[in-house]
């Protein structure tokens, strides 16, 4: 029995539900998600904050970003979504674990990876943040959101794409600051935004928290040893050069 050829690219485009016409374009529950996000990291996004993108796929932070800072620059793997970038007059270019072929000597205050790392081979991911540090600015962050491998929740996430190869836990993310000369600032669970978004979502957010917290401590105190551990289904780890 043969596998029919397909085109890997094209395919995950259509499997996202990526439509052309709509790349860019973000609701207002999401500039409250990408503004919480970025606070809980502990940066702000001015219009002279250097931003760059690991594979910012159909746009949405991309957009944002453009519209609150005058210095964006995104990478990613996939062709379309790069000629479809670059119609939309945002500077774009294909994907390379090496960024200092993107950057060109620009220093950037924030790299972002969302729903990235988990693609790619563990030497791809240390080339990739090895690069990223060289990019960074002296008092730059780099941000990245994966499916946590500290949590028992996070499997729908990470195996529901079978373009997921590689599963970071904490312990996992401090060892690859370690290897690459980067310091972790934070892991925590990804913000689920209250304020801005409705009655209903407010609640439902309020008490996901409320369960988020009341299982996590006791996942941490029966399972870790009460050690950190993000519990929740998605990981946000906020990096720095090291001091």
């Amino acid at each position: 029995m043969t596998t029919q050829k397909f085109d890997q690219a094209t395919s995950y485009v259509k499997w996202k539900a990526w439509d052309a016409e709509n790349f860019g374009r973000f609701t207002n529950s999401d500039r409250i998600c990408f503004e919480a996000e970025l606070r809980a990291a502990g940066v702000s996004v001015t219009k002279d904050t250097k931003v760059l993108e690991i594979g910012f796929g159909n746009g949405k932070f991309a957009a944002w970003i453009c519209k609150n800072s005058e210095h964006y620059v995104g990478t990613e793997s996939n062709p379309e979504l790069v000629e479809r970038a670059i119609g939309a007059g945002i500077e774009a270019h294909l994907g390379t674990n090496d960024l200092t072929e993107v950057a060109l000597h620009r220093r950037f205050d924030l790299i972002v990876a969302f729903d990235v790392l988990e693609h790619l081979d563990m030497p791809d991911i240390l080339t990739l943040l090895e690069s990223a540090k060289r990019c960074l600015s002296d008092n730059g962050r780099i941000v990245f959101r994966v499916p946590s491998g500290d949590s028992p929740f996070s499997g729908p996430l990470m195996y529901g794409d079978i373009t997921h190869k590689t599963r970071l836990g904490s312990k996992a993310i401090a060892q690859i600051a370690t290897i690459t000369g980067l310091e972790v600032v934070s892991t925590h669970d990804a913000v689920l935004p209250i304020y801005g978004m409705g009655l209903i979502v407010a609640i439902e957010s309020i008490l996901v928290n409320i369960f988020r917290k009341f299982v996590g401590a006791i996942i941490r105190a029966a399972f870790n040893g009460n050690k950190h551990a993000v519990i929740s289904s998605n990981m946000v780890a906020v990096l720095r050069c090291r001091g």
